[in-house]
């Protein structure tokens, strides 16, 4: 049976059809692509990329060069103009509104070896990583042109990855995306009306309903939401409430790196394959949101891709139900 959920605060529909997933080849096992000799990510070829902004690396070793474990440069090819320079813009043209896209973006590359995925690294290295997304983001926050930074990974030509080194990425805008704002305004309006966190009261449901909770310990809970919007969508959020990703302090920070390794692991091997894209929602830099708001990390597998109904109607369509992704990955041990 097959039926129409939503997220609540969010307000995105999702049609749950497990009959979907019945058909033949409902997996995108894309290719992934040939090692690349040539590899700019890789120790020896960091003359390849631009100098780096942050890096952990030997004390004996030298900047933008070899004997370091993960480092951070800019974007060679960034979404955003770097440059700061003005552009014409409109944005109250009725028809045709535009502004400057302004921003920055950096490169974490997270192993000087020629790794695919983040399970594929050390543990010391997944941890580093986190580390380079708190040290940037405070870093872009602090420079004060920039009011928001969004943290994602893409894994496998499903994904969205033109390079297979195991690498992220950091993008900071000028201002507040839109959707991003939205999910801000619906968190504050819902403190407002019912005195306490929706997000604080998602959790403490998840875990009494415990059917799509796929790990749990006193720091994080993961889970399949609700609504998921693709094949096993999962969810870290900290059981303490916690705006600002900044604001994690470094042990708890190795226990994201962790438990995210963990989740990565569950869905490969529940799914025999690799490609996916994951995610940091927190507050924008100039907002205190800390009674309304958590700050979460979101794994979103690419399993299915979007077609002409969700296209036409904004609405996903996802064949595996939430509570059987759960189960699918505390299996997959």
């Amino acid at each position: 049976m097959s039926e129409i959920r939503r997220e609540p605060l969010l307000g995105y529909e999702v049609v749950i059809a497990a009959r979907r997933a019945e058909r033949p080849h409902q997996w995108d096992h894309a290719v992934p692509p040939a090692k690349n000799l040539d590899c700019p990510f890789c120790e020896g070829a960091e003359a390849s990329a631009p100098p780096e902004l942050w890096a952990a690396r030997s004390a004996d070793s030298a900047p933008n060069g070899p004997g370091w474990q993960v480092r951070v440069v800019p974007n060679r090819f960034p979404a955003f103009d770097m440059s700061g320079e003005p552009s014409e813009t409109h944005p109250d043209d009725p028809f045709f509104p535009s502004q400057s896209a302004h921003g920055w973006q950096d490169v974490v590359i997270e192993s000087p070896q020629h790794l695919a995925g983040f399970t594929d690294l050390p543990a010391e290295n997944a941890r580093l990583t986190f580390v380079a997304y708190q040290a940037r983001m405070t870093a872009l926050k602090e420079e004060g042109r920039f009011g928001y930074a969004q943290v994602f990974k893409n894994v496998g030509p499903a994904g969205g990855a033109s390079l297979e080194h195991s690498h992220s990425q950091i993008m900071a805008t000028e201002g507040t995306p839109r959707q991003v704002q939205q999910e801000l305004d619906a968190s504050r309006d819902y403190y407002r009306q019912h005195g306490r966190s929706y997000w604080s009261e998602l959790i403490e449901r998840e875990l009494a309903a415990a059917e799509r909770i796929v790990y749990a310990d006193d720091e994080f809970v993961a889970f399949c939401p609700f609504a998921s919007r693709v094949p096993l969508e999962t969810w870290i959020l900290p059981r303490r409430a916690c705006s600002d990703f900044c604001g994690v302090d470094l042990a708890r920070l190795e226990q994201l790196a962790q438990l995210t390794q963990r989740c990565l692991a569950q869905i490969e091997k529940a799914l025999e394959f690799s490609a996916y894209n994951y995610l940091i929602h927190t507050s924008p830099f100039d907002i205190n949101a800390q009674d309304y708001y958590h700050w979460r990390l979101v794994i979103l597998p690419r399993a299915t891709t979007q077609a002409g109904f969700e296209w036409g109607t904004g609405m996903l369509v996802n064949p595996v139900p939430p509570e059987r992704a759960a189960e699918m990955m505390r299996l997959a041990k």
